[in-house]
């Protein structure tokens, strides 16, 4: 039998997990996301500035080597020098990352290139071979370097294309997270309102029959339909035990009304009993033949009335069994209200920790919007010394064409420079793009998730409201607990009065044998017998006072 616990149970188990798969493909989306952008950070495009550093120290040591081969000044000599100490900090600095066979190609070949110039160019110079020097220069020295160059540009250039194919996933993730973010929140929104109307509609369809039934019972309507509902759980208990009491109090007021009926036609009688023993009192005296025959009928009535009293007692104490029986049925409505409030509360609790993982995810998105903001603020250093770069290339240029033909060669590397200076601009400006398409996807991302938030907390309002109309029937309970108990108390006053009615008739019997005993006591027992008719009288009018009293009572129901 599925319970409403059971019921609610399995409803917001499917929200739930349609809420976790959701979360857990964020989470492994976002982690990817955050794992290419640590590598574009921490690997390659620390490998792309030391490229573009190794291949700018490779020009700068071409340049004072021809400054050297030129003018003879030891001063290019040791500029050299220590451009050869910087070319091996850099190297180290390639070394601490995952380098590649082409790489580290490069960086075996520029060592040699680095020997190649002290053995052949500097070498031969200071022997006085000037010419030697030159032509090694040329022909061997320029070509070398500008192959270790041009193999450090194409190693740029793929590691440009490996940052902007990183990029190019990490806006593909974006986008699979916003369409899976919309799907799921429409999914878990559609989801949540048929759930939500399908289960308020299986629950408060029969609890406002209960509640229209229960309004009824309190205003005395007993004569409604039977309630009928296909439900199994607790508010199918619930019908059938409102169904049952309705039953129950049906079939008690009927009793009532027949003993109130059956105790009025009684009293009438007994009125009229008492009328004609008192009018048979008053002719003892002259006709004896009458008094005994009147005192033989008195001791039937009276029989015959003690055991009609005797029956109504009974049935007055059936009608207060049952209304116990009520009583305790009521108890039970209101054990089974209070079970579906906590079962409500409980259902409150999955929707808030629903709240805590949406929230969670939220907080997931923005932490990668500060990631890509720090990305962003990296590429601003990096086109700061991209800029300057250039400026110092136009500055060399300057200076070498003031130099005229001993500037040549400046001019050569202040091309070189200014040219590495625009492929890293376009490269930062290609970059940037990338950036600023991730930080606008996972803008939307964190507005849907927010949207996602708001939907579960409408499904929690909607919970609580359900909670509410538990709280409606419980008080509709309580007010008929009330109404059942002021009728059980008026059940036991008729059965007091009932008692009282029984011993006037014991005392008429009595009389009517003391009548029937002795002619000799004629007298004394007529007087004694006109009293006790007028004490019969009156407890025969206390009796029908009673018995209108409970149709009054009675008149109140509707039983047919």
């Amino acid at each position: 039998m599925k319970t409403l616990r059971f019921k609610l149970i399995i409803s917001f188990l499917a929200v739930i997990i349609l809420s976790q798969a959701y979360a857990t493909f964020n989470y492994l989306t976002v982690d990817s996301m955050n794992q290419k952008t640590k590598n574009i950070m921490t690997e390659q495009l620390p490998l792309l500035i030391e490229d573009e550093n190794l291949s700018y120290n490779i020009a700068q040591s071409l340049s004072v080597t021809r400054a050297y081969v030129l003018y003879g000044d030891d001063t290019f000599k040791n500029e050299f020098n220590e451009l050869t100490a910087e070319g091996l900090e850099i190297q180290k600095e390639l070394k601490k990352y995952k380098t590649s066979p082409k790489l580290q190609g490069i960086i075996n070949e520029s060592n040699a290139w680095r020997e190649m110039v002290e053995t052949e160019i500097f070498q031969k110079y200071d022997e006085g071979f000037k010419e030697v020097a030159d032509k090694n220069l040329r022909t061997k020295a320029q070509p070398i370097a500008r192959g270790i160059m041009d193999g450090l540009e194409k190693l740029a250039g793929e590691r440009e294309k490996d940052i902007q194919s990183n990029g190019g996933d990490m806006l593909s993730y974006a986008d699979t997270i916003q369409k899976v973010g919309i799907a799921a929140s429409l999914t878990v929104l559609i989801l949540g309102i048929i759930i939500a109307i399908f289960t308020a509609e299986s629950i408060s369809r029969p609890v406002k029959k209960i509640v229209t039934r229960m309004m009824s019972i309190a205003k005395g309507e007993l004569s409604s339909e039977v309630i009928t509902t296909k439900s199994k759980d607790e508010i199918g208990h619930l019908v059938q035990a409102v169904n049952t009491m309705n039953g129950s109090l049906q079939s008690m007021v009927k009793q009532m009304a027949d003993v109130s009926n059956h105790v009025t036609s009684q009293s009438e009688e007994l009125t009229q009993y008492a009328d004609e023993v008192m009018a048979g009192s008053q002719q003892i005296a002259t006709t004896m033949s009458d008094l005994s025959s009147g005192a033989e009928e008195q001791a039937h009535a009276s029989t015959s009335l003690n055991e009609t009293m005797g029956q109504f007692a009974q049935e007055i104490m059936n009608v207060v069994i049952n209304s116990e029986d009520i009583k305790a049925q009521a108890a039970t409505m209101l054990g089974m209200t209070n079970d579906g409030s906590q079962y409500m509360e409980k259902s409150i609790q999955k929707m808030d920790d629903i709240n805590g993982k949406m929230k969670h995810s939220l907080e997931l998105v923005k932490g990668l919007d500060t990631r890509t903001n720090d990305i962003s603020k990296l590429v601003n250093v990096i086109q700061e010394i991209a800029e300057q770069t250039n400026l110092l290339a136009l500055n060399a240029a300057i200076e070498a064409a003031r130099a005229g033909e001993h500037g040549r060669g400046f001019a050569v590397v202040a091309d070189e420079v200014r040219k590495l200076a625009e492929q890293v601009s376009h490269s930062i400006t290609d970059i940037t793009s990338i950036v600023t398409d991730i930080q606008n996807e996972s803008k939307q991302v964190v507005a849907s998730l927010d949207e996602g938030y708001e939907f579960v907390n409408e499904g929690t309002d909607q919970i609580q409201t359900t909670g509410k109309t538990f709280d409606n029937i419980k008080e509709a309970i309580d007010e008929v607990g009330s109404k059942i108990e002021e009728m059980s108390s008026s059940l036991y006053n008729v059965l007091d009065n009932t008692k009282t009615i029984n011993e006037s008739i014991e005392n008429i019997a009595s009389v009517s044998e003391e009548s029937a005993a002795g002619i000799e006591q004629i007298s004394a027992t007529a007087q004694q017998s006109g009293s006790s008719m007028s004490e019969v009288s009156r407890s025969a009018r206390t009796l029908e006072d009673s018995a209108n009293q409970l149709n009054s009572l009675i008149q109140g129901f509707k039983i047919k």
